[in-house]
C-alpha cells in the first residue's frame, strides 16, 4: 500500500491526546511526564515521536510501543523519498 501525504505523526498524537481526551496540553505533559515545550514541539510537527516519547504514549493509551514507532518510520520513509532525486550515491558497482 503507497501512502500519499501522510500526515505529520504529531497530528495523530494531537488527534488522540488532546482532541480525544479533552486534556489542555499542559495536563496531558503532565500525564506523559515530559515538559509541556516538549509535547508543544510534537504537536505543532517541530519535531517527531523519539523511541522515549513512543513508550509514554503506549503507556498513556495501553498500546504497543511499535504502534507510534512505526507511525513515525513511516512519516519519516515519505519524507525521504520525497527527496530522493537530491541525494546523489555512486552506487557500489559503479564504484569500483
Amino acid at each position: 500500500m503507497v501512502i500519499h501525504n501522510p500526515l505529520h505523526p504529531g497530528l495523530n498524537v494531537k488527534a488522540a491526546l488532546i482532541d480525544g481526551t479533552g486534556l489542555s496540553v499542559t495536563e496531558a505533559a503532565e500525564h506523559l511526564g515530559v515538559s509541556r515545550t516538549t509535547l508543544s514541539r510534537l504537536l505543532n510537527e517541530h519535531t517527531g515521536i523519539s523511541p522515549e516519547m513512543a513508550m509514554r504514549l503506549s503507556k498513556f493509551f495501553n498500546t504497543s510501543v511499535e504502534l507510534w514507532i512505526n507511525m513515525q518510520a513511516q512519516y519519516d520513509v515519505w519524507l525521504i523519498k520525497q527527496k530522493k532525486n537530491k541525494i546523489k550515491v555512486v552506487p557500489f558497482d559503479e564504484a569500483a
